[in-house]
């Protein structure tokens, strides 16, 4: 029997199982594996899953558990592969109720069996049982469990390979070396050699000492590189397979000038075998008697090539000297001439280089020039160099032309430019001094214009006010005589006497008329405004009071109108109230009335739209308890409900998980009695949880066999897709364990190299350097003392970072070294605090990092490319502080060569049309294996 703890992701799988079964378990947490069952352990009843009869059933069974023999599943994934192979087993037998797999048993036969292939068993899953094998004999399902725990046992999680490593750029670098040679005959070449067409040779690693292995590539086929002077063509290159190095001599150089380009994966190792692979993947075991050249044609400073054949070479060796016969050698070991060739004369040659070696004889003139040092070797005669100096006065001249004539155009075009300037200038004048004559004669055109207004007044007031004539009298500015204002009272007087005859509009246009007299004073009018306004009450009193007599036994919408009316009447309020009173009685009676008339014929057979019409009606009318109806106005509805519901659910289309989400929006915002909608839509919804299960799962089918790029993609997908909260939920805690797991690789790495760097340009251990414990971390196994002051740094100022990106070193130079001040540093981000303020600078904007040892500017400084300067904390004595600027210097550079390939909005694209290298950002097309690095999980 054995005991196991389920972890987060597996207890919540199992719960959400349980819940959709819908069976009375209430599971502890524990998984109890005897023979070919799987018991999920419940206080009362437990589910129990037998592999020999495909049943799924709960019981109640007692089993005796101890604390100290409960294991725990953890990380290990094996014995979680192990176990969620439960779900798709029996969901697909139909066993477990709410689960359903649509891959065929083939595929998941051989799902389980990649599953299972690195603990050595085989299983058989078909429809009728799935069994399980080791070595040929069958084996119990407890078996497999306890084979997955041994086999995490033997190869722990932090053994476990990297896949992508760090980032290179892949190009050589120029470098002088020096290559010491062994004695190795043609018959030691063939028997050691690393593979991939690499064999070995006598030159030794300048750095180990250990023997070199080569590759020659056929003439016509020789591989490019990319390298600081630009490409290059290999016709050879050698690799320490210890120091994980690759040396190549320079143009027209060999390996024992020292004259080479290097590249270097340190530690590095599967970059390093990748690269291996594609330099060995054209070499073959034959010569090349060229050497290596530039791709864009240029020349060499001088040229090893050995196109003259060996046997002539050898037979002319007495009369070769000493520096003839040692790169005679050196190409012999090189590859410059052929296998047979070179097996026949080597002896002869070495024979002849050792004696050369003891006589030590003096060399003629000839030879001692020939015998120069390498930086000579190319120095021109003082006839070339005339004659070079001279070529170029003469090209200078042909391209400069004679100067008379250059000088000669120069002064007609300056000539012609300065007479249009000169004519510019003039029209600008000339505009300035016609608007400021223009400007002049409008202000004397006003002033004259005022003057004659003046005269004309005699100097008066134009608005002052008129005389008023003797007897007469001004009102608003028009003077009035006393026959014009008797006048006009006796026409208004005559007017009021009939005005009974008049209809309301004839009355509102004498108001008018009135308040607009000018020949009437204000109080003159008032007598006859408000004899014509009461006149005007009295006509709309009357028209209103005759509209309510008439309203008695007719409908509600009529009396309602009228009330409204005389609301908006222009009535004084003793005149409404009456009117009011009345006509409210009646409309409240008419309301119950015709309410009561319409609940007691409300139909049976109203569908949803019709019954919302018909309440719509009920509510229209104001006042009106319901509530004697309700019952069956609720009746009503449910029944209307029911139909449109039906409706619905059997008119929508129910394809794709679009049309379901569709359905379930429609349903919840349909305004439907919940008890009504709520079976719906529990069984629309989970039809959206399968479909989103599945689609989930061919995104990410085995999220902890992913690499970076599929799982960045795969999370990229769920993040941004359409599902159902629970399960992206679920699918992205596992994506992103899978991606802080590849994460905290690449971070190891980074810590590595950098510490290494630092080491080896003499910046010793420094308390207040923190390296960022990335496995240990992410394992759970690092002490508080290791993390403190970075996890403490890191909340303190650079709380904005992004996900997955985790430091590589904090500098801590707080007093109470608590980390609330001093440098992050981050492969996107370099953070800094200080007790003033606290800033994050991108990696990709900084330029270059110095360091001032000067008495008033001493420091770190960061130049970034905008042209900012800041000064960020440090911990390194003065003696360290250039080494240590100059290695940081350096590692930020390192980081800003990361590929495209590595940020997320390449990983989040599902296709490239343009492939970018993983490894070391080569662009190409097609195939999944860079051509300049290597790498192989590109596709």
């Amino acid at each position: 029997m054995i005991l196991l703890r389920a972890n987060t992701e597996l207890h919540q799988t199992f719960e959400r199982l349980i819940e959709a079964m819908k069976v009375p378990v209430k599971w502890n947490g524990i998984f109890v594996v005897i023979d070919n069952y799987m018991i999920l352990q419940g206080e009362v009843r437990s589910l129990f899953f037998h592999f020999d009869t495909r049943n799924v059933a709960t019981n109640i069974i007692d089993i005796p558990v101890k604390e100290d023999e409960i294991g725990e599943v953890g990380t290990n994934m094996r014995v979680q592969n192990a176990i969620n192979l439960i779900l798709y087993a029996f969901g697909k037998w139909g066993t477990i109720k709410g689960v359903r797999v649509d891959k065929s048993f083939e595929q998941l036969n051989t799902l389980f069996t990649d599953i299972m292939k690195e603990m050595q068993v085989e299983p058989e899953y078909t429809p009728s049982y799935l069994r399980f094998y080791r070595s040929g004999m069958r084996i119990t399902y407890e078996d497999v469990i306890q084979t997955a725990q041994e086999e995490e046992q033997a190869q722990p999680e932090d053994e476990e390979t990297n896949e992508g490593g760090l980032w290179h750029k892949v190009v050589w670098k120029r470098d002088q070396k020096e290559f010491a040679r062994a004695d190795i005959t043609v018959s030691e070449r063939r028997k050691s050699r690393i593979g991939n067409n690499f064999y070995l040779v006598g030159y030794l690693c300048p750095a180990c000492c250990g023997k070199l292995h080569m590759a020659v590539y056929p003439a016509g086929k020789e591989f490019k590189i990319e390298t600081e002077e630009g490409g290059v063509l290999l016709a050879r290159a050698a690799t320490c397979n210890a120091c994980r190095r690759f040396y190549t001599p320079r143009p027209g150089r060999l390996f024992s000038e020292g004259d080479v380009y290097t590249l270097d994966f340190a530690t590095d190792e599967a970059a390093y075998d990748d690269y291996l692979e594609l330099l060995g993947r054209n070499a073959d075991r034959v010569s090349n008697y060229h050497t290596n050249v530039y791709a864009d044609g240029r020349r060499p400073d001088t040229e090893e090539d050995g196109e003259e054949s060996l046997e002539d070479l050898c037979n002319a060796l007495p009369e070769l000297s000493d520096l003839e016969v040692k790169k005679l050698s050196a190409r012999m070991e090189e590859g410059f001439y052929p296998e047979e060739s070179v097996e026949k004369y080597e002896a002869k040659v070495h024979s002849r280089e050792r004696e050369r070696r003891d006589v030590g004889r003096s060399l003629p003139q000839r030879e001692q020039a020939a015998e120069e040092p390498d930086g000579q070797s190319g120095t021109r005669t003082p006839e070339e160099t005339a004659k070079r100096s001279a070529g170029r006065k003469e090209t200078d001249g042909i391209r400069s032309g004679r100067p008379a004539e250059r000088g000669r155009g120069m002064d007609a075009e300056t000539e012609t430019r300065r007479a249009d300037h000169r004519a510019a200038e003039e029209e600008m004048h000339g505009a300035d001094r016609r608007a400021a004559e223009a400007g002049s004669s409008r202000q004397d055109t006003d002033g004259a214009g005022r003057r004659a207004a003046k005269e004309r007044t005699g100097g008066r007031n134009i608005h002052a006010e008129a005389r008023t004539p003797e007897g007469g009298m001004t009102v608003d500015g028009v003077i009035v005589t006393p026959e014009e204002r008797k006048g006009v009272q006796e026409h208004y007087e005559a007017r009021l006497a009939v005005m009974d005859r008049y209809s309301d509009r004839q009355l509102q246009e004498l108001k008018r008329q009135l308040e607009g007299e000018r020949k009437l004073t204000e109080e003159e009018k008032k007598p006859y405004i408000k004899k014509v306004q009461e006149r005007i009450y009295e006509g709309r009193a009357r028209e209103l009071q005759e509209k309510a007599d008439a309203c008695e036994g007719k409908n509600y919408t009529l009396t309602k109108r009228i009330l409204e009316e005389v609301e908006a009447a222009d009535l004084p309020e003793e005149q409404k109230r009456p009117l009011r009173e009345k006509l409210q009685q009646l409309k409240q009676s008419q309301a119950e009335r015709e309410v009561a008339a319409m609940v007691a014929e409300m139909p049976a057979n109203l569908d949803r739209k019709q019954y919302r019409l018909y309440v719509d009606r009920l509510h229209d009318y104001d006042g009106v308890d319901l509530t004697p109806y309700e019952q069956k106005i609720a009746a009503g509805r449910e029944a209307a409900e029911k139909q449109e519901l039906s409706n619905m659910i059997r008119r929508a289309r129910k394809v794709s998980r679009e049309d379901y989400a569709d359905l379930a929006e429609r349903l919840r915002e349909g305004d439907f009695l919940p008890e009504l909608v709520a079976p719906y839509l529990e069984k629309v919804n989970d039809r959206i949880k399968e479909l989103d299960a599945d689609a989930i799962a061919a995104i990410c089918p085995a999220p902890m066999q992913m690499n970076f790029e599929e799982g960045m993609e795969a999370y990229q997908k769920i993040k941004e897709g359409d599902f159902l909260p629970e399960l992206k939920t679920d699918a992205l805690k596992t994506l992103e364990k899978r991606l802080s797991k590849i994460k905290t690789d690449e971070c190891e790495l980074l810590v590595g190299k950098l510490k290494r760097e630092l080491e080896e340009a003499g910046v010793g251990e420094n308390p207040r350097h923190h390296f960022y414990p990335a496995r240990k971390v992410l394992l759970g196994q690092a002490a508080p003392e290791e993390t403190d002051v970075i996890e403490y740094a890191m909340a303190s100022y650079a709380a904005g970072r992004g996900l997955f990106e985790y430091p590589i070193l904090v500098v801590d130079v707080a007093r109470d070294e608590s980390g609330k001040e001093g440098m992050i540093l981050t492969p996107e981000h370099l953070y800094y605090s200080t007790a003033f303020t606290s800033y994050g600078i991108p990696v990709a904007s900084i330029a270059s990092v110095t360091a001032s040892t000067g008495l008033l500017n001493k420091g770190i400084y960061v130049h970034q490319k905008n042209g900012t300067k800041l000064k960020i904390p440090y911990a390194v004595g003065t003696k360290e502080l250039l080494d240590y600027a100059r290695e940081l210097d350096d590692f930020i550079h390192y980081l800003q060569e990361k590929p495209e390939s590595r940020k997320l909005t390449y990983l989040a694209s599902e296709k490239h049309d343009t492939i970018c290298c993983f490894r070391c950002g080569y662009q190409y097309k097609g195939g999944g294996v860079c051509p300049k690095c290597g790498y192989q999980n590109n596709g």
